[in-house]
């Protein structure tokens, strides 16, 4: 088991701005102007410095046997399993309570979309701190990306149950709801196969297929 602190993670003014198209309701999807105005990027700017001062990055990750995991269409064509949590904690969060709380709803949404990547962005360097840390399992072997709950028709309950009950996550301060959803809501839980025949795609082959097409974290 290894737990991470302090990840280094840079934020995307695209992502942002893509995940603030995606919070717009259904009658304003479609009609955000694809290029922001200077008053918003500059509003942006402000608001990532900001968060960064107040993000404070978390992972705890480990590797089983794919054999012991369910559901068996995820796991059975893998040897080994990762199992991974991050956050980026609370602190963010509650400045963007206290934004709404205060009225201030446009520097709200601003700031909470600067927290969606920033947790996207936490999960996607742990990713790549983990395969580096385990190069010579991967030697080998293949690995998939990386999946959650939610994906691959992994449900969430089980998911997150598999996940919590594998991981001692409060030792990042991670919570499960009993709706299933973590607290800090700024974290990501994922899992990456390892094998000579796994699926490298999965959990981006179901991209394609899924419904949800306005999920902000398509890929």
């Amino acid at each position: 088991m290894r737990i991470l602190e302090q990840i280094g993670i840079s934020l995307d003014n695209q992502e942002i701005l893509q995940l603030l198209r995606s919070n717009n309701s259904s009658s304003q999807k479609g009609k955000v102007p694809k290029e922001a105005s200077p008053q918003l990027l500059e509003d942006i700017e402000v608001m990532k410095k900001e968060a960064l001062e107040l993000i404070e990055t978390k992972a705890i990750y480990d590797i089983f046997l794919s054999k012991d995991l369910l559901p068996r269409h995820l796991f059975d064509l893998s040897d080994r399993t990762i199992i991974a949590v991050c956050t980026i904690s609370k602190t963010l969060e509650n400045g963007i309570s206290k934004l709404m709380s205060k009225g201030e709803l446009a520097k709200g949404v601003i700031l909470d979309a600067i927290a969606s990547n920033a947790a996207e962005e936490t999960a996607s360097q742990l990713t790549k701190i983990i395969l580096e840390e385990n190069t010579e399992i991967l030697q080998e072997n293949k690995h998939t990306a990386r999946f959650s709950p939610g994906y691959c028709r992994w449900s969430v309950k089980e998911g997150q149950q598999l996940i919590f009950s594998l991981l001692p996550v409060n030792k990042i301060n991670v919570k499960l709801s009993p709706s299933f959803m973590m607290n800090p809501r700024k974290s990501v839980s994922f899992a990456i196969n390892i094998g000579k025949k796994v699926e490298k795609d999965l959990g981006i082959k179901e991209c394609n297929t899924c419904d949800l097409v306005d999920c902000n974290y398509r890929r």
